[in-house]
């Protein structure tokens, strides 16, 4: 397990699949996080690049906390994330994304995110979320 990365604190993953491939790190403001994984053995395929679908945990956790964050707790599910595939990550590659909120509706939330290793943009997501007892 990796420590965190200066200025980031672990992420309280409850969810044991994605307790399974953490950890993932915060740093930042409620409604204005980022979050961080380190890249390890764990993440990577046959060609040293990270696994999409370790991408796509770690956006579904990442961004699944930000809506917890943006609707002051209202448990919700992922409805659907749309992923655009750029660019891999490498072993020991710090992959970091700051969610962004594009709308909310009474039911529905609007998430996307740019997930980087350094300057470099590996995916891009735009998520919706349901909320759930509301609407």
């Amino acid at each position: 397990m990796s420590a965190a990365p200066e200025g980031f604190s672990e992420t309280r993953l409850i969810d044991p699949f994605e307790i399974h491939v953490g950890p993932v790190f915060e740093e930042g403001d409620k409604g204005a996080k980022r979050y961080a994984f380190r890249v390890d053995e764990r993440h990577v395929n046959k060609r040293g690049v990270v696994h999409g679908g370790m991408m796509m945990t770690f956006a579904d956790a990442a961004l699944g906390q930000a809506v917890w964050d943006f609707t002051d707790r209202v448990p919700s599910v992922t409805m659907n994330m749309q992923a655009q595939f750029i660019d891999g990550a490498r072993l020991g590659d710090l992959v970091e994304v700051r969610p962004e909120l594009v709308r909310r509706t009474r039911a529905l939330v609007f998430v996307r995110g740019d997930f980087m290793t350094g300057d470099r943009t590996l995916m891009i997501i735009n998520s919706v979320w349901k909320l759930l007892g509301e609407g």
